[in-house]
C-alpha cells in the first residue's frame, strides 16, 4: 500500500520527472569525471610500474626525500651521500621467502655528466643487473642489441636518447662526476637500444649501466660480511701489532720437493657448473646497492604488502622502509599526482555546486506539500506514515537518477573509448599516463555513485519532512511552511 502509493506520486507529478532528469545530468557528469581520473590514475602506475619503479621500493630508511633519481630534498651546498641497503644478505633471505613478491633486483643511482662527441648532458645513471631488470620491467622492449649479462659492462639507452644524442649501437660513452677537486671517469660500450610501451619524459632522465662501472664511477664499495667467530686463545698472539714474522719460521728445515706427474684427463670439468659459479660469485659480490625494487605477483595489493615489509623491518630492527611507485619515481609522478588532485578537486567543486541545486530541489519539493501533510494528518494518517511515504518517494527519484545517469555515463564511455583520442603533447602524456584516452566504468566507480545518491536523498529527505510534520494539521491544510 505505502510503496504503491508513493510510486502513484512520483508518476503523477511534471515535478518529479524533471528532478530525476536533473540529477540524472549530474550523476551521468559525475560518473564520467570518475572514470576518466580513475583510468589515468591506473594508466600511469601501469606505465611506471612496469616501465622503471616495480610495484615497490625498498630503501634506506630516514634518508630524506629519496627515489630512484636520489635524493631531491631542495638544499643548498654539498650534495647528500646516499646510503646503501644493509643488511643486504638478510633481506635477500626475507624476500625470497615471501610467497606474494615475483621477483626484485638492486639498483644504485649516480648522477653523471654524460659525454659524447664532443658534448656533454647531465643524466642519472641507473646500475642494474642488466638480463635480470629487462625481466621486471615489460614495458621496456630492447629494438637493438641485446641486454648486458650478469658481469659484464655495457649500457643501454632508449631510443628517444639515440636520436636526440645520434648515439649508436656499439659506441663508447664517457661519463665524469666531480669528486671536488678531482674527476672520476669511466667508459662503457652501448650493448642495447631499447624503447618503452608509452613516452614519457621522466624516461629521458636517466640510462641503464652495469653497476660495476657505476659502482666504480661514485666510489662505492662494495659490503664486506664479516665472520663473529671467536678466535683461540693459542692463536690470538696472530693479532698482536708487534708480532715479529720472521720468528715464525725459524725452525722451519729445508725438504727435498716431490714432483709427480698429473695426467689432466683424470680430472671431470663440467664447464656449464663453472661458468653458472662464476656467474653467482659475480652476482653475490655485487652486496652495494641504493634500492631494491620488487614486483609482486598478479593481483597482490602493493599498499597491504608495504605495510607488512615495514612493519617486520621494524620489528627485525633494520634501517629499511618499503615505499610505494609513486614516491620511488620521485617529484615528476609526485607533481602530476598533485596536479590531478587540484584538476579533480575543480571539476567535484562544480559538481558539488550542482548537487546542492539537486538536493535544494528536493527540499522544495518536499515542502510545497505542506498541505497535502497536513490534510493527511487531519485524517488520521500518523507522522511515521507520512515520513515513510516521502522517504520513498525521495529514494525513487534519486535511484532512478542514479540508474539513468550511470548508464548514459557507460554509452558515453563506450563513445569516447571508439573515437580514440590521442595526445600528442608530452604534458598531456604524462598527465594521463598514455597517448590515447581510454576510460571504463568499474564496480567501484558505479558504488560511489550509488552511495552519492542514497545520502542525497536521505539528506533531501530528512531536514523537510520533519519541518512539515512539526506543523499542526490546520496551519499545515492552510499552506503553512
Amino acid at each position: 500500500m505505502l510503496f504503491k502509493l508513493a510510486f502513484k506520486n512520483v508518476i503523477t507529478r511534471k515535478s518529479s520527472f524533471v528532478i530525476i532528469i536533473f540529477m540524472a545530468f549530474a550523476v551521468f557528469l559525475f560518473c564520467i569525471a570518475n572514470a576518466i581520473f580513475d583510468s589515468t590514475e591506473d594508466g600511469v602506475e601501469a606505465n611506471y610500474v612496469s616501465s622503471f619503479t616495480g610495484d615497490l621500493v625498498i630503501r634506506p630508511s630516514g634518508s630524506g626525500q629519496n627515489s630512484l633519481f636520489g635524493d631531491e630534498t631542495p638544499v643548498t651546498g654539498e650534495l647528500t651521500k646516499l646510503n646503501l641497503i644493509t643488511p643486504y644478505k638478510d633481506l635477500i633471505e626475507y624476500l625470497n621467502s615471501v610467497p606474494q613478491i615475483s621477483g626484485f633486483t638492486g639498483q644504485i643511482t649516480g648522477a653523471v655528466a654524460m659525454e659524447y662527441n664532443g658534448g656533454r648532458i647531465p643524466m642519472y645513471l641507473f646500475g642494474v643487473n642488466g638480463m635480470e631488470y629487462m625481466k621486471l620491467m615489460p614495458a621496456v622492449k630492447i629494438q637493438r642489441g641485446e641486454s648486458y649479462g650478469t658481469g659484464e659492462k655495457g649500457i643501454m639507452i632508449s631510443d628517444v636518447i639515440s636520436r636526440r644524442t645520434g648515439i649508436k649501437l656499439g659506441d663508447t660513452i664517457q661519463f665524469t662526476v666531480s669528486d671536488g677537486p678531482y674527476f672520476r671517469i669511466r667508459a662503457a660500450t652501448v650493448t642495447a637500444i631499447y624503447k618503452y610501451d608509452a613516452d614519457n619524459e621522466i624516461f629521458k632522465r636517466f640510462v641503464l649501466v652495469d653497476p660495476a662501472t657505476l659502482r666504480s664511477l661514485m666510489d662505492i664499495s662494495d659490503t664486506v660480511v664479516v665472520s663473529e667467530e671467536e678466535i683461540d686463545e693459542e692463536k690470538s698472539f696472530l693479532l698482536d701489532d708487534d708480532l715479529d714474522w720472521d720468528s715464525l719460521f725459524e725452525e722451519a728445515a729445508d725438504s727435498e720437493a716431490v714432483f709427480e706427474e698429473v695426467d689432466l684427463n683424470d680430472f671431470q670439468f663440467n664447464s656449464e657448473d663453472v661458468i653458472q659459479e662464476e656467474k653467482t660469485l659475480l652476482f653475490d659480490s655485487g652486496t652495494a646497492w641504493n634500492n631494491i625494487i620488487v614486483r609482486l605477483e598478479q593481483g597482490c595489493n602493493a599498499k597491504k604488502e608495504i605495510r607488512k615489509l615495514n612493519r617486520y623491518f621494524k620489528k627485525a630492527g633494520w634501517p629499511l622502509e618499503a615505499t610505494d611507485w609513486r614516491h620511488a619515481a620521485g617529484s615528476t609522478a609526485l607533481y602530476l599526482h598533485w596536479m590531478r588532485l587540484i584538476l579533480n578537486t575543480g571539476i567535484m567543486i562544480i559538481l558539488f555546486a550542482g548537487f546542492i541545486i539537486v538536493n535544494n530541489t528536493l527540499i522544495v519539493n518536499v515542502l510545497d506539500r505542506t498541505k497535502e501533510i497536513g490534510t493527511m494528518r487531519a485524517i488520521g494518517a500518523k507522522k511515521r506514515f507520512i515520513s515513510a511515504q516521502c522517504m520513498l518517494e525521495t529514494f525513487m527519484m534519486t535511484l532512478s537518477s542514479g540508474v539513468i545517469g550511470t548508464f548514459a555515463g557507460f554509452i558515453a564511455s563506450l563513445i569516447i573509448n571508439k573515437l580514440k583520442i590521442t595526445f600528442t603533447n608530452a604534458f598531456l602524456i604524462q598527465l594521463f599516463g598514455a597517448e590515447a584516452l581510454h576510460i571504463h566504468i568499474t564496480e567501484g566507480n558505479i558504488f560511489k555513485l550509488f552511495i552519492l545518491v542514497v545520502v542525497l536523498g536521505f539528506v533531501g529527505w530528512i531536514y523537510p519532512v520533519f519541518t512539515a510534520i512539526k506543523i499542526t494539521p490546520v496551519k499545515a491544510m492552510q499552506g503553512g511552511k
